[in-house]
């Protein structure tokens, strides 16, 4: 890429459970990533509508169960013309909901436990890949 990978990260609820998105978009930025932060209690159109003013690549949410926004932002992305930016979810997701979200358009899901290596590794093949394809 010729760029900076940009990535919008959001916690779509107000659930409280802030600092696993604090952590993972410091780890984005200090690998030289580009993050926007978008803030909390978004709903889809507001996220959606985020990604694109911002041209973003990424789309990170950091979800607490309700994953009822991630379905509707999926369904927001289906409906953009061109390349769409990736959709990643992270946080506490349980083992019956990765499938689900995967088939209704999230690219990858980060349960607890995932590294901080793993994000950033997946983040950037996949962007490389994107580039390499556009």
């Amino acid at each position: 890429m010729d760029r900076r990978i940009r990535i919008l990260t959001v916690r779509p609820s107000l659930d409280g459970h802030w600092r696993g998105l604090a952590v993972v978009s410091a780890a984005l930025r200090d690998a030289g990533m580009e993050v926007i932060y978008g803030g909390t209690a978004l709903n889809a159109e507001e996220i959606t509508s985020a990604a694109i003013q911002e041209d973003v690549d990424v789309i990170g949410l950091s979800m607490y169960g309700r994953f009822g926004t991630v379905y509707k932002v999926c369904e927001r992305l289906r409906e953009l013309p061109g390349r769409r930016p990736l959709l990643v979810v992270g946080g506490t997701v349980p083992p019956n909901e990765i499938e689900p979200l995967t088939k209704s358009g999230v690219d990858a899901v980060f349960v607890p436990g995932s590294s901080l290596d793993s994000i950033i590794t997946y983040i950037r093949e996949k962007c490389r890949e994107r580039a390499a394809d556009a």
